[in-house]
């Protein structure tokens, strides 16, 4: 093989991997944001109107993310919706819990099956590594969570703080996509 092959084969080798990523990734540029204002909708249906709690909502780690590499916030929004469904999963358990159950079920068929699947989809592309610090502090937060969820009982105050809490994540979840679709639409112009 001449080099003029050779620089032909990488130009190709290259431009299959970026059109991979890119395809992998449209899901964020076109539906991600529509079904995560979705899932808010159905955190609201399953129990009413949700009631503000006066409580610092711990954004550190939605802080440093927002600064991150595209990469990392992809990841970083997996590894919350991932936290998410296994936190509404233990919920989803539990017998005397007055949220409307097809709601719930609806917001944890979307979050897992659209959100995570195409999420698990895009991040497959980028190269493989550990946990970020700040993945670690999401990992974290919602253990505290479910202790919270357990310790309480399960009561309706706990559940609605959840779903206070949740309903915040979902909207700085909202702000890190949008960043970055804006990356990856200026990647693709």
């Amino acid at each position: 093989m001449d080099t003029k092959q050779s620089w032909i084969c990488l130009y190709f080798l290259l431009f299959f991997i970026v059109q991979e990523r890119s395809e992998a990734c449209n899901w964020m540029i076109s539906q991600y944001r529509a079904k995560n204002n979705f899932c808010v909708s159905l955190l609201k249906e399953m129990g009413g109107e949700i009631v503000p709690v006066n409580s610092s909502f711990p954004c550190e780690e939605y802080t440093e993310i927002e600064k991150a590499k595209v990469e990392d916030q992809v990841r970083f929004l997996a590894q919350a919706t991932k936290q998410i469904i296994s936190l509404f999963n233990a919920v989803s358990h539990v017998g005397e819990v007055k949220w409307d159950r097809r709601a719930l079920g609806d917001f944890l068929n979307i979050l897992k099956t659209r959100q995570l699947t195409e999420l698990t989809k895009c991040t497959s592309t980028y190269a493989k590594r550990g946990r970020s610090p700040t993945e670690r502090k999401l990992r974290k937060r919602f253990k505290e969570l479910k202790k919270l969820l357990n310790k309480a009982k399960y009561s309706a105050d706990s559940l609605e703080r959840i779903r206070n809490v949740v309903q915040r994540d979902l909207w700085r979840m909202d702000i890190i996509a949008a960043n970055v679709k804006h990356k990856l639409l200026k990647r693709t112009n």
